[in-house]
């Protein structure tokens, strides 16, 4: 092959790369503001009372929205990380990120769920179950994407690598545990979600990677 098919050959993959991206992009920008659309207020005429009492009660929606939130926030800046060390795709990686896009796109119904029903076992068990499967479809991108290596960029440094595949594990434990938790009593869940997602993931980066 010669350097200019070789060029060539480079600059097709890093377009097919780049066009994935912006499509993987796009499709976690429009599920994150879709979880503001379950957000409104009832069509009724308000007054003073009526409309703060509205407001109020609105508040299961809100805490819905600022978790799901940073649940899609997270998953699209590990998307982020992980396709900035790639250097080309091939199908068996485009397919698994439609998967996790598919999830992904799931989330404002999951959302609605939990904003409904989080004070019920089923509800709290959809939206854990649910945050583990995308949890897992996303270790599965990730295995397809720097498992053997060969669509990594040159210079990725193995411990980043390493560090990425360790942190996937994070919304993994974070799904888990908030499933069982909600099946004792679903605050408990909501609790881990909330309030238990940044010691999950500090305790897991505690393991060095090297």
């Amino acid at each position: 092959m010669t350097q200019s098919s070789r060029d060539g050959e480079q600059h097709h993959e890093a377009a097919q790369l780049e066009r994935l991206t912006f499509f993987s992009d796009a499709v976690f920008a429009i599920a994150i503001t879709l979880l503001v659309i379950e957000i409104r207020l009832p069509e009724i005429h308000f007054d003073e009372r009526t409309l703060a009492q509205a407001l109020v009660d609105l508040i299961p929606r809100y805490i819905g929205f600022v978790v799901s939130f940073f649940v899609v926030g997270r998953f699209w800046i590990a998307h982020h990380r992980m396709f900035g060390m790639l250097k080309a795709t091939e199908p068996r990686l485009t397919w698994a990120n439609l998967v996790l896009l598919m999830a992904i796109a799931f989330m404002p119904f999951t959302t609605a769920v939990i904003s409904e029903s989080a004070q019920l076992r089923v509800g709290i068990g959809f939206y854990a179950g649910w945050l583990t499967l995308i949890g897992l479809v996303n270790r599965w991108l990730i295995h397809v994407a720097l498992g053997d290596g060969h669509l990594v960029r040159d210079g990725v440094d193995e411990v980043a690598i390493r560090a990425h595949v360790r942190d996937s594990a994070i919304p993994l434990i974070i799904g888990v545990t908030a499933f069982a938790a909600g099946m004792v009593a679903p605050v408990l869940a909501m609790a881990v979600l909330i309030l238990g997602t940044p010691l999950i993931g500090w305790l897991v980066r505690l393991r060095k990677v090297g």
